[in-house]
């Protein structure tokens, strides 16, 4: 755990990045978009490959030999403990957290001098129930995204409150 009270940096690269549904993670709430746009910077990590899951709507990210290999997404930097642990119930157990370098993007999308270490969640599962098919943001927020804010509207993450 960490010694402050602020969380760990955690990269997110799949359906989290539709910031409505990060919001409703975070916030209870698909509408608070603006309360969370501060938490999020542009962010890549390298030596991974992110592939869409077979009969799912979101990804999974597995280590890659090729060096070439990244996945984007954001940086998320969450103000609470308890942000933190809805994420992890989020994301279930099919994947682990591990630690990563992630490179900060710059707004014209080449990588910034800046490197952070952060958790991100590693695909922990068969890797057998991956498509060969990449998984795609805009693909996810054009035909899910509304399906999904419909099934959790009203529902709540596990995530005890901060002190």
């Amino acid at each position: 755990m960490e010694s402050s009270n602020e969380p760990r940096p955690l990269f997110i690269y799949g359906t989290l990045c539709a910031k409505p549904l990060l919001a409703w993670a975070l916030t209870g709430d698909s509408s608070n978009v603006a309360q969370i746009h501060h938490m999020l910077r542009p962010a890549c990590v390298h030596g991974y490959r992110r592939f869409a899951v077979k009969h799912a709507d979101y990804p999974a990210v597995i280590s890659s030999s090729n060096g070439s290999d990244f996945v984007d997404g954001y940086l998320l930097q969450a103000e609470t403990p308890s942000q933190r642990r809805k994420l992890d119930d989020f994301e279930g157990e099919q994947y682990k957290v591990i630690s990563v370098v992630v490179a900060l993007v710059r707004h014209d999308d080449q990588d910034a001098e800046e490197t952070i270490t952060a958790d991100m969640y590693l695909w922990d599962d068969d890797t057998d129930l991956l498509s060969s098919e990449p998984w795609e943001l805009e693909i996810f927020v054009k035909d899910r995204l509304e399906d999904w804010i419909d099934i959790f509207d009203g529902m709540e993450l596990i995530g005890e409150h901060d002190k």
